[in-house]
């Protein structure tokens, strides 16, 4: 039976009416990252019911899917046997990423269910660090040694391919582990049987160091578009592979942590588990930015107070000001940001970055200033008012622009997290600069508007 996307609800529906028969049909179609969906719209005693009308295989692969949470939840509600069947069943890279979240007693009693080599595969891995490639590599890979037929590699395959993460690439090595070489799955299918691995490998591998960044590791896998790739250490022995998938979930990691941090906070201060006082914490310093940077504003607001008294219009556009030089700022910071991160920008260029960057805030200035300067004589028919808000919003945006680009090009030569400056601390700073030009170009032609 072919069943159409069931909403939580529906699916709800099924165990209600105790229609397990259906429950079961539709399951056993669908996706494991569909039903791992599933689980996290559900209550959590529906989740078991469901996790436990999976068949293993199939729960494994949903387990897998799980984000860390539910994935705790289920494990540690079911029958300890079940639990350590589907523990031992799970890839090796999975298993450690979960253990590593975990409270330590929670992980050392976990990882003593699994078999000793199992274990010890578990504990090599968590000795890498989270971040590099050595923390994102499984073990589950195919390798044979010099010497091996076509043949015979053809015959073994299918026993290894069940515990493999991948078997699109075939690795070769010697004795020592060293990695000499690649053999893609559609090259050894269409070999001649009796030729060697030698004979068709690919010796000049791409490859990641075990310490590489994740970021780095992601950058290549983008340059050259692999499924996986391989992992050595500094003598050029194979220790793992990556796959793309784990690459996926680094670049979402990624993007994540880097809109917190331009939003002035971090990726561990919105997580749970986190005490409210350590996410205050590290907010904090962005915010106190922010406050006395507002007060500055008050006091230039404050120095102009006559001009304001005499034109009360002059007051309308101010916020108008303020948030397009704030928009520009950030959108600027925002594309330097990204660009960092994903080697757009030559962070070495410092002035052509920032003046091309400036160049289209001054574009975008003069458009969105002629438009300002338009709406201001045609509310209040005031020329003069009109030239104040126009020129101030041309100054501000370019301003803006450059402001944006200088501050996180500048922080990351100076070895700093350029996503930590695009948030309060550029919008903050470009409204004490919108109100100075405003205000100074106002008192420039304040007798003009008069007359007016």
């Amino acid at each position: 039976m072919v069943f159409k996307d069931l909403t939580p609800e529906e699916v709800l529906n099924l165990i209600e009416e105790n229609n397990e028969n259906m429950l079961m049909e539709y399951l056993e179609e669908q996706h494991p990252a569909d039903i791992a969906e599933l689980l996290e719209k559900i209550p959590d005693e529906k989740r078991l019911y469901i996790f436990n009308s999976l068949p293993p295989d199939k729960a494994v692969l949903v387990l897998e899917e799980l984000d860390y949470d539910l994935r705790f939840y289920i494990l540690n509600n079911l029958p300890y046997k079940y639990m350590t069947h589907l523990l031992k069943e799970m890839s090796a890279d999975e298993i450690t990423d979960f253990l590593g979240e975990l409270p330590a007693e929670f992980s050392q009693k976990w990882l003593d269910l699994l078999e000793i080599r199992e274990r010890e595969d578990i504990r090599n891995l968590l000795k890498y660090e989270e971040n590099t490639a050595g923390g994102l590599m499984t073990l589950e890979y195919v390798a044979f040694p010099f010497g091996y037929k076509i043949r015979d590699v053809l015959e073994k395959l299918p026993e290894m391919a069940p515990d493999a993460e991948t078997i699109y690439y075939i690795y070769v090595t010697d004795k020592e582990k060293h990695l000499k070489g690649v053999v893609s799955l559609r090259d050894l299918i269409l070999a001649d049987p009796e030729l060697t691995l030698e004979d068709v490998m690919l010796t000049d591998v791409k490859k990641v160091d075990v310490n590489m960044d994740q970021e780095d590791v992601a950058r290549v896998f983008e340059k050259y578009g692999f499924l996986g790739l391989p992992v050595v250490d500094k003598e050029n022995r194979l220790l793992g592979i990556i796959t793309v998938d784990d690459v996926m979930d680094v670049l979402e990691e990624e993007a994540t942590e880097d809109i917190l941090k331009l939003a002035g906070t971090d990726s561990r201060t919105d997580i749970e588990g986190i005490s409210p006082w350590y996410r205050a914490y590290r907010r904090l310093p962005w915010l106190l930015i922010a406050l006395f940077g507002e007060i500055i504003s008050g006091a230039v607001i404050s120095g102009f107070s006559k001009a304001l008294e005499a034109v009360v219009a002059l007051s309308f556009f101010i916020p108008v000001l303020m948030d397009m030089g704030g928009n520009v700022g950030t959108q600027s910071s925002a594309v330097v940001v990204r660009g960092i991160a994903t080697n757009r920008i030559n962070v070495r260029e410092l002035w052509e970055n920032i003046i091309r960057e400036g160049f289209i805030g001054l574009i975008l200035g003069s458009i969105c200033g002629i438009i300002a300067a338009l709406i201001a004589y045609l509310w209040q028919g005031i020329p003069a008012l009109g030239l104040v808000v126009g020129i101030s919003m041309t100054l501000t945006l370019t301003v803006a622009a450059v402001l944006g680009t200088f501050v996180p090009l500048t922080l990351n030569k100076l070895g700093k997290d350029p996503a930590v400056s695009s948030g309060p601390f550029v919008t903050t700073t470009l409204d004490i600069i919108s109100l100075t030009v405003y205000f100074s170009s106002a008192s420039l032609f304040i007798g003009y508007i008069l007359q007016s």
